[in-house]
């Protein structure tokens, strides 16, 4: 079941993943507010958490204050033992600067959310197997 998020940003999650869909554009004007909601999704769920999906299919330009809130949120996730996915058109500009700045090798980059979604289920089913099958790590509420 998907559960819609209250945030500025449009974001639902399911009790395996959470995605945050950016906007048309991330710039100075917008990259602050967007790192602060990045960073309240990651904390809210807590560490070892489901993975975070950061949409930016539709992001149609971003300068370098996006990146360094795509970065920060990385080391927010990375501290919280949380997973940071993106999810970026292959052929659009922010692909572009993804792969100039090196994000792809710190960020684990997809081409479509579907691919995102689909790593992150297959990595839950396989920790709730780590765990014994059980299940017992996963929340209730989600």
């Amino acid at each position: 079941m998907v559960h819609p998020i209250p945030s500025a940003l449009p974001t639902w999650q399911t009790s395996r993943y959470v995605v945050a869909t950016m906007p048309v554009e991330i710039d100075i004007s917008n990259a602050h507010d967007i790192r602060a909601q990045l960073f309240h999704l990651l904390d809210e769920g807590g560490t070892g958490a489901a993975p975070l999906i950061v949409d930016l299919t539709d992001t149609r330009f971003c300068d370098s204050t996006a990146v360094s809130a795509l970065l920060h949120a990385r080391t927010r996730a990375t501290a919280l033992g949380r997973r940071l996915y993106a999810v970026v058109n292959p052929r659009g500009s922010v692909r572009r600067i993804f792969d100039i700045t090196g994000l792809p090798v710190l960020i684990q980059t997809f081409d479509d959310l579907g691919s995102a979604i689909a790593l992150a289920v297959v990595t839950a089913l396989d920790e709730t197997n780590d765990d014994g099958g059980d299940g017992s790590h996963e929340r209730e509420d989600a």
